[in-house]
């Protein structure tokens, strides 16, 4: 024991644990700083990837030799663009314009309202976030006006889906905390653009624990002012949701006052949860706590609490005999509740994330090709069937509105 103690050049306790953890976000920032330089290179942001001739076009709807003969000087999507290489290349951006110029691009319908959807679990480790991003690009690279929301104090999301290091280059008042501590208006200065066209973010950072503690203050939550505290997101969104078809939050792994502010401000929700008992567990204590927050909901204002969309999602899937019983139980147990298509566990995701992005950001794998289209395939197959939910709600909601427009005027025609 004596000679391996002379070993040690670290002690085993802290005796100062503010200096050396102080030290620890320091390093660590700095890292992050250089690992995001190493990705924007030559550039010093982020850059979304072009697509090639035959991708683009199945993105836009039509077929490559159609879009070929539409892109000349003399119509209305003029040449194309191309690399050094002469070959014809897309970025969302174009993508978006010639789905605008020749019609084919989707438009909620009149009528119809945003999707408001908070991803929710109590635990850890659920893919949460890889789960948000994912889908918010998603509905983006269909074109549709995305709004992400970080509320997680760890800033996940806001570093993968933009490249800002959230503790070294968002100061409190670029997060929600304004927003929703004394002025909701002030939400639409706090959203801003990122390199993915059509995806808008609100970042998030520590000021978020912050703003956990001091919303159920009523010294400090102006709560005389703005109301009750688990309404403050209801407030804020109020001022900005029209200008989006899809608002999604992603939420931190607890059910505090936040996650509350979400819940109650949404009209959608998604749960991921991987396909293992401890995993099922916590979701059964989370729906014990919905329970009474829902009552506590009805209780107040005198109405159940409705979702227009609510589906569980089976992410992390191994596929192991382990996993698919537990997953078996989770089908017979809520049926349709739960999503047909799964997320699986995919190295390409962890690989994604270290080059600072998600899976939809590559163009060209690192490993395994057959591991990046399998990976791909997963997730093409779980966010298109949740966005046909959104669309068919959308076609239904823009349904009824017509139909009580209808009635309405020949009510008003009748008299």
């Amino acid at each position: 024991m004596a000679n391996l103690s002379k070993k040690l050049t670290t002690p085993l306790g802290l005796d100062e644990p503010a200096s050396i953890m102080e030290a620890f976000q320091d390093t660590g920032n700095e890292m992050l700083v250089k690992l995001r330089e190493q990705v924007t290179t030559p550039h010093d942001t982020k850059e979304l990837r072009t697509w090639g001739i035959v991708d683009a076009a199945k993105m836009i709807g039509v077929s490559a030799p159609t879009l070929r003969k539409q892109e000349t000087e003399d119509t209305p999507l003029g040449p194309p663009l191309r690399d050094t290489k002469k070959r014809r290349i897309y970025t969302l951006d174009r993508i978006n314009m010639i789905r605008n110029t020749i019609g084919t691009k989707y438009i909620r319908p009149n009528g119809s309202n945003p999707v408001i959807l908070p991803v929710i679990n109590f635990k850890g480790g659920s893919a949460k976030t890889t789960t948000t991003v994912h889908l918010a690009q998603k509905c983006a690279l269909e074109g549709l006006r995305v709004l992400l929301i970080d509320f997680d104090p760890q800033g996940s999301a806001t570093f993968v889906s933009s490249g800002i290091v959230p503790d070294l280059e968002i100061d409190y008042e670029d997060t929600i905390y304004t927003a929703m501590l004394s002025d909701p208006s002030d939400l639409q200065r706090v959203i801003r653009n990122t390199h993915f066209n059509g995806l808008d973010l609100i970042p998030g950072n520590l000021a978020l624990q912050d703003l956990e503690l001091a919303l159920p203050n009523p010294q400090v939550n102006n709560q005389d002012k703005l109301g009750s505290s688990a309404f403050r997101l209801t407030n804020a969104l109020n001022t900005i949701k029209d200008n989006y078809d899809v608002i999604l939050i992603d939420c931190g792994p607890n059910l505090g006052v936040l996650t509350i502010n979400a819940i109650i401000a949404a009209n959608s929700m998604l749960v991921p949860i991987p396909p293992n008992m401890f995993d099922y567990a916590s979701f059964i204590m989370l729906t014990g706590t919905l329970k009474s927050l829902f009552a506590n909901i009805r209780e107040q204002n005198g109405s159940s609490k409705k979702y227009d969309f609510f589906r569980i999602l089976l992410t992390k899937h191994s596929g192991s005999n382990e996993a698919m019983q537990v997953e078996n139980m989770i089908r017979t147990q809520f049926g349709g509740y739960v999503l047909a298509n799964h997320m699986c566990n995919t190295v390409e995701i962890e690989k994604a994330t270290n080059d600072i992005g998600t899976v939809y950001e590559i163009s060209r794998p690192r490993g395994s090709k057959e591991a990046y289209r399998r990976a791909l395939h997963h997730l093409e197959s779980v966010n298109s069937e949740i966005l046909n939910y959104f669309k068919q709600i959308w076609q239904a909601q823009s349904d009824n509105s017509n139909t009580t427009h209808c009635e309405s005027h020949m009510e008003q025609t009748h008299e």
